[in-house]
């Protein structure tokens, strides 16, 4: 893996041909998690994922879309448009240094704007592939495999909680726990922030979270995501129209 720890001749000579750029959020996360949460796993993901394949690895994005968590101090985010060519400039960077192969892994379920910012990218560069590895498309096999009890989640929930416990358990204040499925479905976030559904801004069941499910759900997502990654490129290399 060559990284942003690495020197620049280092990163020319390893001649690696995939990119990864991590994209977290800085954003509230209840009363037991810090505002880093989405951060601090998508940098662990980046990390594990990168020396799987021998891969060139960014640091991971801190601030992204999350306007739905307005109302406590800490949460900071960038308009949509803003967000998307913040990715646009990136991978045309990425680009232009010989890259031809990016991907994104978004960490933050409110980046909905990333998968228009990816069409564009695809349609305008023919020569180069951009792919998007979302973690939440491992939800249903964590609930099939029973590496999570609860069904809800959706933010500062079992399966964040859990990851964090995991990856840095000295920041989880499990005495704050609270847990709070809201009454209304995801796309309400739309039309309002968080706290207007739920007063700690949880959604899901923190309290069945633990370290053994983490590292549990860490596992599959790497394994899933490096596989997710190669068969995707491999498509494309293989169906060339």
């Amino acid at each position: 893996m060559y990284w942003y720890n690495s020197t620049a001749d280092e990163i020319e000579q390893g001649n690696a041909d995939i990119a990864i750029l991590p994209i977290g959020s800085t954003e509230q996360h209840g009363p037991h998690l810090p505002i880093a949460t989405d951060y601090l796993i998508a940098s662990a993901f980046g990390q594990k994922i990168a020396q799987s394949l021998g891969a060139f690895l960014l640091p991971a994005l801190p601030i992204s879309t999350c306007m739905e968590h307005r109302g406590k101090k800490g949460s900071v985010w960038i308009r949509p448009a803003t967000f998307m060519n913040v990715i646009a400039d990136i991978v045309i960077c990425l680009k232009d240094q010989g890259f031809k192969k990016i991907v994104l892994l978004n960490c933050h379920g409110g980046n909905f704007a990333l998968g228009p910012a990816v069409r564009e990218l695809n349609a305008s560069n023919p020569d180069m592939k951009i792919i998007i590895l979302d973690f939440e498309k491992f939800l249903p096999q964590m609930l099939e495999k029973k590496l999570l009890e609860s069904r809800d989640n959706l933010h500062a929930c079992e399966y964040e909680t859990s990851l964090i416990l995991y990856l840095h358990p000295e920041l989880v204040e499990k005495e704050k726990i609270e847990d709070c499925i809201p009454t209304v479905s995801r796309e309400y976030l739309n039309y309002a922030s968080i706290f207007k559904y739920s007063e700690s801004g949880v959604w899901g069941m923190p309290s069945l979270a633990s370290a053994e499910k983490g590292e549990k759900i860490f596992n599959l997502i790497v394994n899933g995501g490096r596989d997710y990654i190669v068969r995707t490129f491999d498509y494309f290399s293989q169906n060339v129209l």
